[in-house]
């Protein structure tokens, strides 16, 4: 990987992820006064176009250029011609929403593949929120049973407001079907789980990163600390 993977833990583009996201942007700026930016709001339940909208208004307030992409279904996720400005920008955000929906959106697209050079081949950054974070990994928690998610990060399970799930969901009901080869990772809100070129990861924010190595043992994490897996 030569980019950078950032999963948000859920409650983003608001005035308490100012630092974190200071922090995040930099990592791709390179000396850049600005960085270009897209907002892809594929997550979106309800007015998607709103929710790329405020994301836009918050970013450009933390110095970038930025932009949104109505990539909002399968058709939309698979015009070259859209999608080409995708890898000419530094970085793309996608919000929060619903997991099933990003992943029915955007599974196999145009769109999907150029989130993957982004990371693998341009040293670009990918900002995933909340649902689309979740959507990312090789799996997602839906109403107990783990459903297949992108796999941008195939080898991970996140689990997007951590500090609130983890008060319902124990560990050993998260482990028992958890897919071989396959790690889970709390991420809790106004905090993210940054995932390095190097293959390390780092967390970020004002909460916690859990790693979930088994029933017995989960590893917590807060901001500054780096980890392997």
């Amino acid at each position: 990987m030569l980019g950078y993977l950032v999963l948000h833990g859920g409650d983003a583009y608001n005035s308490q992820n100012k630092n974190l996201d200071h922090l995040v942007l930099q990592l791709i700026r390179r000396g850049r006064e600005r960085v270009r930016l897209v907002v892809i709001p594929a997550a979106a339940i309800k007015n998607p176009e709103k929710e790329a909208l405020d994301a836009v208004h918050y970013y450009k307030n933390l110095g970038t250029y930025p932009d949104y992409k109505m990539f909002i279904d399968q058709a939309s996720a698979n015009v070259q011609a859209e999608v080409d400005v995708l890898d000419k920008v530094e970085v793309i955000v996608l919000t929060d929403g619903s997991p099933i929906d990003t992943v029915e959106r955007l599974k196999g697209t145009k769109v999907e593949a150029a989130l993957r050079r982004a990371i693998e081949e341009r040293k670009g950054e990918v900002i995933a929120a909340g649902a689309s974070a979740m959507a990312m990994g090789g799996v997602y928690w839906l109403d107990g049973e783990w459903e297949p998610g992108i796999g941008i990060a195939p080898h991970l399970a996140i689990l997007t407001h951590h500090e609130h799930a983890q008060m319902r969901l124990d560990p050993e009901r998260l482990l028992e079907k958890l897919p071989e080869g396959i790690t889970l990772i709390g991420v809790d809100e106004l905090t993210a789980l940054i995932c390095n070129p190097d293959g390390s990861y780092s967390a970020a924010g004002q909460g916690e990163v859990v790693v979930y190595r088994s029933v017995e043992q989960q590893d917590v994490y807060q901001a500054g600390q780096n980890f392997t897996l």
